[in-house]
Formats: C-alpha cells, sequence, structure tokens
C-alpha cells in the first residue's frame, strides 16, 4: 500500500509540474527573480549604430527585400552607466563629433541634440537593455514605459512555432515585451507607433545574441523593426565594469552644453 501510495503522488507530480512551470508571475514576483541575476554596478559600453531605409523601394515600386543601409546616417555611442544613478549617452558621428549628449544624474537630466543636420530624439538615443537590467524596479518600470509599455500585467506567450515566452505589458493592444522564461533576458519590445490618419506602425525591438560577460549577460546586438522592415542595428563593440566613472568631466561637459540654445531640459533641474 505504501509503494502504491507514492506512486500515485509520484504521478500527481508529474502532471502537476508542467502546471507548475508555466504558471504566471507577478510584476514583483519578475523583478525579484531578475534582482538576483544583476551583477553589473558600473558599465561603461560602446556601441556602433547601422542605419537603414524601411521604406525604400526597388525599380518595379515594390518594398525592397533586402534593407537598404544609409551609410552616413550611421553613428557611434560611448554610454556610461551607474545603476540606479547614472545614464550619460554621447552619440558621435564616424568622425568622433558629438551629434546628441544625454546626461543623467539621479535628478539631473539633460538631453541637447548639437547638430541641426542630423536632429536626434531621446527615444532614438536610449539604451534600454541596460536600463531594464537594472536591479531597482522603478528603472526597469522605465525602461518600459519609455517603450510605450503602462501595463505590467504577466503572463505566458506561445509563439506560432510553440516558443514560449514571458510576457509583460498588453499582447492584445500591442505593447508588450516578450523575456526568456529562463533566464529572464529581454527578447523584443513590441509598440503602435500612431499616425495622423489613425493608422499604426508597428514598432518592434528584437534583443539577440547573447553573450556573458562578468557573470552578466547582455544582448550583442540590438534590431529595431517598422512593420517588419529593418531601419536601425545598434551592435556592442566595446564592453567593461568599472570601478567607478569618470563622472566629474561629463558633468562639466553638460554644464558647458546645458547653455545651447539647442538644449532641452526635459526636466528643469539646476545642474
Amino acid at each position: 500500500m505504501r509503494l502504491i501510495f507514492i506512486f500515485l503522488i509520484g504521478t500527481l507530480f508529474c502532471f502537476a509540474a508542467p502546471a507548475t512551470a508555466f504558471f504566471p508571475l507577478t510584476w514583483d514576483d519578475l523583478m525579484f527573480q531578475m534582482e538576483k541575476r544583476m551583477s553589473w554596478k558600473r558599465a561603461k559600453m560602446e556601441t556602433v549604430v547601422q542605419v537603414f531605409d524601411p521604406f525604400a523601394k526597388n525599380e518595379d515600386g515594390e518594398f525592397s527585400k533586402n534593407p537598404v543601409e544609409l551609410p552616413a546616417r550611421s553613428f557611434k555611442q560611448v554610454i556610461h552607466w551607474k545603476d540606479g544613478e547614472i545614464l550619460i549617452v554621447e552619440t558621435q558621428d564616424e568622425q568622433g563629433q558629438l551629434l546628441h549628449f544625454y546626461y543623467e544624474n539621479k535628478d539631473e537630466l539633460l538631453s541637447i541634440s548639437l547638430n541641426d543636420n542630423r536632429t536626434l530624439e531621446t527615444e532614438d538615443i536610449l539604451p534600454h537593455q541596460l536600463r531594464f537590467r537594472s536591479r531597482y524596479k522603478d528603472d526597469r518600470s522605465r525602461a518600459l514605459e519609455e517603450t510605450g509599455i503602462i501595463y505590467k500585467a504577466i503572463a505566458y506567450h506561445i509563439s506560432d512555432d510553440n516558443h514560449v515566452f514571458l510576457s509583460i505589458g498588453d499582447f492584445e493592444s500591442g505593447h508588450f515585451a516578450l523575456l526568456n522564461p529562463k533566464t529572464y533576458d529581454l527578447i523584443s519590445i513590441h509598440n503602435r507607433l500612431w499616425l495622423e490618419d489613425e493608422n499604426w506602425l508597428e514598432l518592434k525591438i528584437v534583443f539577440k545574441n547573447y553573450e556573458t560577460y562578468r557573470w552578466q549577460t547582455y544582448a550583442k546586438v540590438t534590431e529595431y523593426f517598422l512593420d517588419n522592415r529593418l531601419f536601425k542595428r545598434a551592435t556592442v563593440s566595446k564592453i567593461r565594469t568599472l570601478s567607478r566613472l569618470p563622472i566629474k568631466g561629463l558633468q562639466e561637459q553638460a554644464w558647458k552644453l546645458r547653455h545651447l540654445q539647442t538644449a532641452t531640459l526635459q526636466n528643469d533641474y539646476a545642474l
């Protein structure tokens, strides 16, 4: 009888295990799990960004099947990051000339475009994967909100090819993110950009080619799509963790740049 009882319990456990494995987490549960997996505190990341024309057409007037790169629109970035406190992004052209300077130090926030011929908006230059990697829940929430994901419902999503993802947001509305359910790495972020004629374009940001550095995974490549047509690809060319950031020099640079007329002081804080 004891053996039969053990067998029945084991059978019930086997049937219950898949259901347990795919039971949706709460937002707080997910944040707790992600916090345990974050190992970086300060990092310097360099990226190379290629820009493409997503609406280029061939001789027949049809959208080109292969992405058409615009080399003159490419740029580089140097990103300084301290978890929960500092995010500074220096966006440069191929010759090293500064195109945009983003400075975020606790409550101080400055975003400035420095080239009238190549205006960059803040959303064009933010490294979403770094902010979402934070061990602080508010920063991870902000990373999603910056890409249009306000609703934080957690569920499991099975794709058409039977891959299972962890979903954050409202899948039906088109504003959601997909994560690897085992590692909690970002797989993709989805949003809808509304047009004046009440139609929209589907925006998809794909994080791929994950590598591990100093016990922390990160996406080597981030690709941006409009209606499934590639328009930007950011590739991490160098990354290293730091014991401290060169904040003094960067703060002095922000002081100088904030007096330019093209500066946008998003929050009226004194630097």
